[in-house]
């Protein structure tokens, strides 16, 4: 039997693997999986850059087109964020929402022109440096239903049941929660006929809880370029970037059960059970990017861009809570002894240091230009998820690099967009599709985004006003439960969140 003396409410802190966590073939997905937002230009027309130049954005998407500019310019790109989420749990509809300010792109373009334009092939060039946001992490999501699935286990309790089910207790303190969930008298060992050696375990609690996760995102990951373009001879524009990444992540999710019902009556020994995890990342990283554009034509640009892995090296801190409340519940031990429920908490922290290999990206497009009324532009990315790598020297990531092998996949993403001219003004739109990164899911994984945008621009300067809209959607299960009567068949209930997002920017630059 469990020991007989615990105190009220109990703190411990300790440190293990925040891989049983998190896993961190997460994070090789969604530090891989990256936007660019860039100028309001870029945004309004979906993206689709790679071979048009022009642009400051160039230094991110292909350094090759900031052979085209003419003159030095420096801009300054601000944005604002509208998340909204809308999540179905066993037939119930809750949404939230967020809103956050940030800066998508700024930069300066110092171009150098060859004097001899006239006489020499080589025309010139120019240097940019820039920073670009590759992600924005700000979210809000919550699910709130009444598990009521008509099976044996349907609560969090189960799940740590299922993993508690055959260790000795003097073992289960390698079990983590499931340890403190022990100690909460959540789960509670007996003996029966049988087997001595083999340790079972049972619940004290009731089942059909309600159950609320909320799941809180902020953070962003930024790409500073050091870039250069050169034009041969108005037909070929070659460039390079150094570029120099950096990650800010952190989350926080809190899943709570109530209400529960034994014997189809509220379970009045009980009031709550929580679990809170958070997980903070920070990082940085290296990588180049080079690309050409040709220009055969006037009519029409062709541009390639290949971007190297990202090497990145990260430091994270991660926790994970369980808090229980009883309602003043006399619990007996044993016929001569009891003691009496009322709270307990338990919290473990974490810390680690990891190096996290992005994949190899191949972007190709073409640009066809409309006389002096627009232009079309297309492109077409190249990415291969499974490639990503994980590396630490603070715990085994084996077991990461197989599960990113097998969960991923290659993608490829397009992005089309079209500008027309009416004299000073410009009218954009655009559109944008990030193919699904998993091999196989229960759902559609991949990114739609619709954009438009207005211009203006004179010698002196510019600015440009841009909208994005993505939809996407994703899926959560809280626990897992191993069904004993299936061994094929694992039980998880899962919330469906549709994600909606609108993006504004606005970019004003200034030729110099």
């Amino acid at each position: 039997m469990k020991r007989l003396i615990l105190l009220g409410l109990t703190l411990m802190v300790c440190s293990f693997a925040a891989q049983a966590q998190f896993g961190y073939y997460n994070d090789a997905l969604q530090f891989s999986r990256t936007q660019s937002t860039g100028t309001a230009r870029t945004q309004a027309i979906g993206g689709a850059q790679v071979a048009l130049g022009g642009d400051i954005n160039a230094a991110y998407a292909n350094p090759a087109g900031l052979g085209f500019n003419r003159s030095s310019v420096v801009t300054f790109t601000p944005s604002v964020n509208f998340y909204n989420s809308s999540s179905e749990y066993f037939g119930q509809i809750t949404d939230d929402y967020k809103a956050n300010f940030n800066i998508a792109n700024m930069g300066v373009i110092f171009n150098f022109s060859n004097s001899d334009i006239e006489n020499s092939k080589f025309k010139g060039g120019s240097f940019a440096i820039t920073m670009t946001r590759e992600n924005n992490f700000h979210s809000d999501v919550r699910y709130d239903g009444y598990n009521d699935q008509q099976i044996d286990k349907s609560s969090i309790v189960d799940s740590w049941l299922d993993q508690a089910w055959g260790t000795p207790v003097n073992q289960l303190e390698n079990l983590g929660i499931v340890y403190d969930a022990y100690n909460h008298y959540l789960i509670n060992d007996y003996t029966e006929d049988g087997d001595p050696n083999f340790t079972r375990y049972d619940k004290f609690i009731g089942d059909f809880p309600r159950q609320i996760e909320v799941l809180t995102s902020k953070g962003s990951q930024y790409q500073w370029d050091f870039a250069a373009g050169g034009n041969y001879d108005d037909i070929l524009y070659f460039g390079g970037a150094l570029s120099i990444n950096s990650v800010r992540y952190s989350k926080e999710n809190t899943f709570t059960e109530s209400e529960f019902l034994y014997n189809n009556q509220p379970d009045n020994a009980i009031n709550e059970v929580s679990t809170r995890t958070t997980l903070d990342v920070r990082g940085t990283g290296v990588s180049g990017t080079f690309g050409l554009i040709a220009r055969p034509t006037d009519f029409l640009r062709l541009g390639i861009s290949a971007t190297t892995p990202t090497y990145y090296s990260m430091r994270e801190e991660s926790s994970e809570d369980l808090f229980t409340s009883y309602n003043n519940w006399e619990f007996a031990i044993t016929e001569d002894s009891s003691i009496v429920l009322e709270n307990f908490q338990d919290e473990y922290f974490s810390e680690s240091t990891y190096n996290i290999t992005t994949p190899f990206k191949l972007t190709t497009g073409a640009a066809f230009f409309l006389g002096k009324y627009g232009f079309i532009s297309a492109d077409v990315d190249f990415i291969d998820y499974s490639s990503a790598k994980l590396k630490s020297s603070d715990f085994n990531v084996s077991e990461d690099n197989q599960s990113i092998k097998q969960l991923y996949d290659n993608t490829i993403n397009f992005r089309i967009g079209s500008e027309v001219r009416l004299d000073e003004f410009r009218l954009r739109a655009g559109y944008s599709y990030e193919g699904d990164p998993y091999a196989n899911s229960s759902i559609d994984n991949s990114i739609r985004r619709i954009s438009a945008g207005l211009g203006y621009r004179v010698q002196e300067f510019f600015i440009d006003v841009s909208a994005v809209h993505s939809k996407w959607d994703t899926a959560r299960s809280p626990y897992s439960i191993y069904s004993f009567n299936d061994p094929d068949l694992d039980i998880s209930p899962t919330a469906f969140t549709e994600n909606k997002n609108l993006n504004v920017s606005v970019t004003l630059g200034i030729n110099f």
